[in-house]
């Protein structure tokens, strides 16, 4: 009965431990697959991947690292990450200290870097850098570093930055260009308005000084009806003549002598004292009687009113 007993023991024992072996085979064929799948992905990824262990040994690189570098894989496996002349002494420093930061715990924040790189035969290229922490059992055991190639966007950003400066100085030129001649034509303008001024202070001053005057003095002779008519119509037309020309003072500044009407277009113009009197040749007390006949005659003898205030609100 002992015996019997053990056989079956053992039976079950060798039940048990096959049922143990096709659980992991099973297992193994699993994490064969699963290794094959993460391989096939690995290698196959659109992106750059570099798998650099906590010593900062690359473990594994996939074939779009071979492409962008130029480094095959055998030649880089095995090798410390920092030994190939990919960046400059300070850009390595910065990706050296990032990386101790992150597996020492430091920083568990990961951020995009960018670099200038070079390839192996020396020709420029820019790269993103998006460094992830892998871990195992709770421990920081190395770091899966994503690569991307973004040489032309630096391009395309570059020509966008050098189109934009070209603009901007365009803009700038355009802009002092336009603001010279904004200032040239305010200067024409300014000196067609003094000739204008001009034409018309001796319009009317030949009028008032060599035209009215005889005007007057025919008035005051005999005349026949029509004759006096037409002196009325004269003197009425050479009023309308003289008028636009005195800007808004109408009546009021033929009341004035040819020489106040001088007086007065320069005070509207905003003449010193000094000015006019140096212009028409007089001395200054003389323009003083002449600004205070002018405010008699135009009604400002009492009013506390600014002579050219007055004159160019009659414009």
């Amino acid at each position: 009965m002992a015996e019997k007993s053990s056989d079956k023991e053992t039976q079950n024992r060798i039940k048990a431990l096959e049922r143990e072996n096709a659980l992991l085979t099973r297992s193994i064929e699993h994490l064969r697959e699963s290794e094959e799948k993460f391989t096939t992905i690995f290698q196959n990824a659109n992106d750059e991947i570099i798998y650099v262990g906590a010593d900062g040994t690359i473990v594994d690189i996939n074939h779009k690292v071979e492409d962008i570098f130029g480094y095959k894989r055998e030649e880089a496996i095995g090798k410390k990450f920092y030994e190939f002349e990919v960046l400059s002494p300070e850009e390595w420093q910065r990706l050296i200290g990032l990386t101790q930061d992150l597996l020492s715990g430091k920083t568990s924040q990961t951020q995009v870097l960018q670099f200038e790189a070079r390839r192996k035969g020396g020709e420029k290229v820019y790269l993103e850098v998006n460094p992830r922490l892998i871990k195992r059992d709770g421990r920081n055991i190395g770091i899966l570093a994503i690569i991307r190639d973004i040489s032309t966007r630096k391009r395309e950003e570059e020509l966008l930055r050098r189109h934009t400066e070209q603009l901007d100085k365009l803009l700038k030129e355009r802009t002092l260009n336009l603001e010279e001649l904004n200032a040239a034509l305010k200067v024409m303008l300014k000196q067609v308005e003094e000739v204008k001024a001009e034409i018309q202070d001796k319009i009317t001053f030949n009028i008032t000084e060599f035209v009215m005057p005889y005007l007057e003095k025919l008035k005051k002779t005999r005349l026949e009806d029509i004759q006096q008519i037409y002196l009325n119509n004269l003197e009425e037309n050479l009023k309308d003549i003289v008028s636009p020309f005195l800007h808004g003072l109408s009546a009021k500044y033929i009341k004035l002598t040819p020489t106040e009407i001088q007086v007065a277009n320069m005070v509207k113009q905003g003449k010193t004292n000094k000015e006019i009197a140096d212009t028409l040749f007089m001395s200054p007390r003389t323009i003083e009687t002449h600004r205070y006949n002018i405010r008699s005659k135009l009604g400002l003898k009492s009013k506390k009113l600014n002579l050219r205030t007055y004159l160019l609100s009659l414009e």
